[in-house]
């Protein structure tokens, strides 16, 4: 006996499978803020990071104050007088303690901004940061880099919590 049904059966099946793997989600644009580290000191909370270019290395500390698991919404500002954009970023309430307590004790300093693990520059801890829920990031991408840090910003937040 032939079984015809069995190719109707995986041809019925097909779109089911196609749908659920197509739902995969890849980590994209996954921003994340780190206080430097000194470079003479070599600890397991300490890393490494190149620029995209890899000419430069900086030393950062291993986990980030603020990552992409902590913002809740962000729009774009720019472009500055080189053509570049920043980000406002609103935190969520319990990274709002993280926030205000690091900026607190590195007013005036920088900090190290990291995408998808590559170093792309630094912006300074403000006294907005020490008080309030939004993160200024200063113009440091391009039009589109920075709208895919924003487009991605939910996905990456709701897939990488715990």
């Amino acid at each position: 006996m032939k079984r015809t049904w069995l190719p109707f059966l995986l041809l019925a099946l097909l779109p089911l499978f196609l749908a659920t793997s197509c739902r995969t989600y890849t980590p994209a644009f996954v921003l994340s803020l780190h206080e430097f580290a000194d470079p003479q000191i070599s600890t397991r909370l300490s890393k490494q990071v190149r620029n995209a270019s890899r000419e430069w290395q900086y030393t950062i500390q291993n986990f980030p104050f603020l990552d992409a698991r902590d913002f809740l919404t962000g729009e774009l500002y720019g472009p500055d007088e080189n053509g570049c954009y920043g980000l406002r970023l609103q935190t969520d309430l319990w990274s709002q303690n993280r926030m205000h307590h690091t900026a607190g004790a590195n007013l005036g300093l920088v900090y190290a901004v990291v995408v998808d693990g590559t170093y792309v520059g630094t912006s300074h801890f403000t006294p907005e940061m020490r008080d309030g829920n939004v993160l200024v990031i200063e113009p440091l991408w391009n039009f589109y880099d920075a709208s895919r840090i924003l487009e991605n910003l939910e996905d990456n937040r709701n897939h990488l919590r715990p």
